[in-house]
Parts: C-alpha cells; sequence; structure tokens
C-alpha cells in the first residue's frame, strides 16, 4: 500500500468507465450560489486524470490524499485495481467510502445520502466483488483503513457533497451541521463503519477477531 510519506466523483458532465463500458453522459452541472465555492472543477481534472491513467496525477494523489475529496479517492481506487494493486485498491476504495459518508453525514440536505450511496456504486462493481471474494484480503485492508482514519488529518472540504444533493439544482445555498460537531460526526461514522465490517466477516464466516472495543466513543 502507497501511504503518504508525510502523512462522482461529479459523473455529471464526465464519461466513467465501468469495466469496459461508457455509462452516458448527463448534462453538465452548473451549481450557483455558494456550490459554485465548492471543488467541482478541481475534483473533475483530477478523476478525469486517475480515469485516464494520468501516472503525475497518480503519484500526486497518493502523496497527498488527505487534500483530495473522496471522488478522487474512489477514481484513485479505480486505477489501482486496473493496475491489479488489489490491496491498494480496496484500501483507497474503502477509504472514500468512510470519508464520503461521514461528510453526508454533516449535511442537513438528507438527498446526499443517496448521492454518496450512487458514487460508491459507480465504483463499486468490481473492488467489493473482488473484496467478498478475497475476505481475508479486505480484512486486511479495511483494518488498515480503520487505523489510518483515526489520525489522518483531513484537508479537503467536506461541504463537496453537497454537490450531491437534490438541493443543488435550485438552491443557492448549503445547509450543514455546525463545524464544532463535525468531529464527533466523523467518529461516529467511524465507529459505525467498523461495526458493519465486523457484521460482514461474521455474515462471510470469517470471523475477524476484530475488537470494536479500541474504536473512539462519540459520545
Amino acid at each position: 500500500m502507497r501511504l503518504p510519506v508525510g502523512g462522482g466523483l461529479l459523473l455529471i458532465g464526465m464519461v466513467f468507465f465501468s469495466g469496459c463500458a461508457k455509462e452516458p453522459v448527463a448534462p453538465l452541472l452548473q451549481p450557483q450560489g455558494e456550490f459554485r465555492l465548492l471543488p467541482l472543477e478541481t475534483t473533475r481534472r483530477q478523476v478525469d486524470e486517475l480515469l485516464q491513467g494520468n501516472v503525475e496525477t497518480l503519484v500526486q494523489v497518493q502523496a497527498k490524499p488527505n487534500e483530495v475529496t473522496p471522488p478522487v479517492l474512489f477514481a484513485l481506487a479505480y486505477q489501482l485495481y486496473q493496475q491489479q494493486h488489489y490491496h491498494d485498491a480496496m484500501f483507497w476504495f474503502y477509504t472514500a467510502q468512510l470519508r464520503a459518508r461521514s461528510d453526508a453525514n454533516k449535511s442537513l440536505d438528507a438527498s446526499t445520502q443517496q448521492g454518496v450511496t450512487k458514487l460508491s456504486e459507480q465504483f463499486g462493481a468490481e473492488i467489493p466483488a473482488y473484496a467478498l471474494s478475497h475476505p481475508a484480503e479486505m480484512e486486511t485492508a479495511m483494518k488498515q483503513v480503520l487505523s489510518w482514519d483515526k489520525t489522518a488529518q483531513r484537508r479537503y472540504n467536506p461541504r463537496w457533497v453537497a454537490l450531491h444533493g437534490n438541493a443543488v439544482q435550485s438552491a443557492q445555498e448549503y445547509a450543514f451541521m455546525p463545524m464544532e460537531r463535525w468531529p464527533q460526526i466523523d467518529q461516529l461514522t467511524h465507529r459505525e463503519f467498523a461495526r458493519g465490517f465486523a457484521k460482514l466477516m461474521v455474515s462471510l464466516h470469517n470471523p475477524s477477531g476484530f475488537s470494536l472495543s479500541n474504536q473512539p466513543d462519540p459520545g
């Protein structure tokens, strides 16, 4: 796993490759008001470059993963999977999934939850299928995700997720929980993510012995 030395994806108006098939291009999103301040174009560019296999972007994103939005990490995971780096692909896919869900939990627009689910599904055809068929490998990757997420300092704008809610189509302002509550939301999402993983391991008849007791109590 290429962790940093130091430390969708806006699909609207883009072509995304799922396996060998191309999905239809939707009308270009043109956010208004506060939504225009969100990192739409930067995310689009980085995702596009990753999907095209741009080596420079691939190296840069892995060197500074805390500075990019979760859609970029989803695209990174996709590209790594295509290169048969399966462990790394799982690590970044589930990291992106955890962060995207955590950011959606900060939004007061309930439709961002569905938006994040769709985002994950765009990249979810191959990587989760591989993970489920290789539970021991998935367990190792997921443990690393949960361990790394405890201390990794996110330096991107979590409000990116507003671009995946319904409000972006008509509203001028986005609505989020107060910033002072964000750390608690991150902790709670982390704990629920870990709990869901543990249950999955049991359902796969591969008890992991992974304890939830070392997860922070969000209070």
